[in-house]
């Protein structure tokens, strides 16, 4: 089961009584085991354990930070910060994570002004492990054609694009002001009517379009990376770091409630 089709198993009333008040983010966060199904007060006890019983999680995510701190360690901080498009400050390495700031010692300790999630420490890390290098080629491409993104397009275009477009079709004026506040720009010279640029990390811009339905043509949500993006991450890394985006946009909008 992944989020999507976990979502369709919830009430989606979006009733507030939950505590991520949505649910959408409520289940990005059953499905990332940060709560539990039974924390939905619209499901019966029968539907809870049918749901259960359905889901796998494995919180492996402490054992493969513990592995990259160590990975981190064996890295030249000077010359990796200027391939991925951070800063050095002493023996640390700043970056911008979704629109905030992060400070990564030698030793792979992050420091940042709010709560950082086993998640953000997994792409924080990984990011500086994978250390890739060269220029943005400014050529905009699908995560199918990615070197290895038709492995994972399913997924991609499931709890990604899929999830994106739910969001946009059900508060389209609330998810574009969340986009603005965490940095992106909108863009012109697309067929999307809605187009918008952003920095998930540095070296990791990605370009989101989105299309309203009309007349017979359903809503439509499009991303796109730039053709270089598999220097920097993995693409099982790349689909965290936009779920990543859309969880923050999710909070976003419940913020403006």
């Amino acid at each position: 089961m992944n989020t999507i089709e976990l979502y369709k198993l919830l009430p989606k009333k979006n009733c507030g009584e939950c505590p991520q008040k949505l649910c959408m983010p409520f289940a990005f966060d059953v499905m990332k085991g940060k709560t539990d199904i039974s924390q939905c007060p619209l499901l019966s006890e029968q539907e809870v354990q049918g749901i259960r019983d359905s889901l796998v999680i494995s919180d492996w995510r402490e054992d493969l930070i513990a592995k990259l701190r160590d990975d981190i360690k064996k890295i030249n901080y000077s010359e990796t910060a200027k391939d991925i498009g951070g800063e050095l400050n002493g023996d640390a390495m700043r970056l911008k994570y979704l629109g905030e700031e992060f400070s990564i010692s030698s030793d792979g300790e992050i420091i940042t002004q709010g709560k950082v999630t086993p998640w953000a420490k997994i792409l924080l890390l990984n990011y500086i492990k994978t250390g890739g290098k060269g220029d943005l080629s400014g050529k905009w491409v699908s995560f199918s054609e990615l070197k290895n993104g038709m492995l994972k397009y399913t997924t991609f275009k499931s709890e990604c694009e899929n999830a994106l477009n739910v969001m946009f079709s059900g508060s389209m004026d609330k998810a574009a002001l969340v986009l603005t506040e965490l940095g992106a720009m909108r863009q012109d010279g697309f067929q999307a009517k809605y187009a918008w640029q952003i920095y998930l990390l540095p070296k990791i811009p990605i370009l989101i379009l989105y299309w309203k339905d009309e007349e017979d043509f359903p809503s439509q949500t499009k991303i796109l990376f730039d053709s270089t993006a598999e220097r920097f991450l993995d693409v099982e890394s790349l689909i965290f770091l936009v779920e990543g985006l859309i969880e923050n946009i999710e909070y976003g909008i419940n913020d403006l409630k």
